[in-house]
């Protein structure tokens, strides 16, 4: 079976596949059979940020090593900072303040050409442009 488009993961989805809760880690694999899956280097700095805090430090680290050699890693380019600062200004406009590391992960999501798959909708369903997965 040919594997359709690329799925971004976002961060709350990793960290519940990382702690192998057993729905998310189930669903995982499931998509991995259906889409390409991948990820932000924002992602990626938040699992490692998050796992560098935790008291099983070199374990966590390793754990995060392990499942973003799985994933694509989509990095920043000129065209997603661009992006993510016409996106911060848009909601700022409207008084809809986000993340901007969230604006970050929709910018790369956006310019790479993939959807993103998350739980936090209401971060992300006000970015005009982005897909998501649901």
């Amino acid at each position: 079976m040919e594997k359709m488009e690329n799925l971004c993961i976002d961060t709350d989805i990793l960290i519940d596949h990382l702690r192998g809760y057993p729905g998310t880690v189930e669903e995982m694999k499931s998509l991995e059979e259906i889409f390409h899956l991948s990820t932000t280097v924002v992602n990626s700095f938040e699992l490692y940020y998050g796992a560098s805090k935790t008291k099983r430090r070199k374990i966590n680290i390793l754990s995060v090593d392990k499942l973003l050699r799985r994933l694509l890693v989509l990095q920043m380019t000129e065209a997603a900072s661009k992006l993510a600062g016409e996106i911060l200004a848009d909601l700022e406009r409207k008084g809809e303040i986000i993340e901007f590391r969230d604006a970050f992960i929709a910018s790369i999501a956006i310019t790479h050409n993939t959807t993103l798959f998350t739980r936090n909708i209401s971060h992300f369903e006000r970015i005009e442009g982005l897909k998501l997965y649901e």
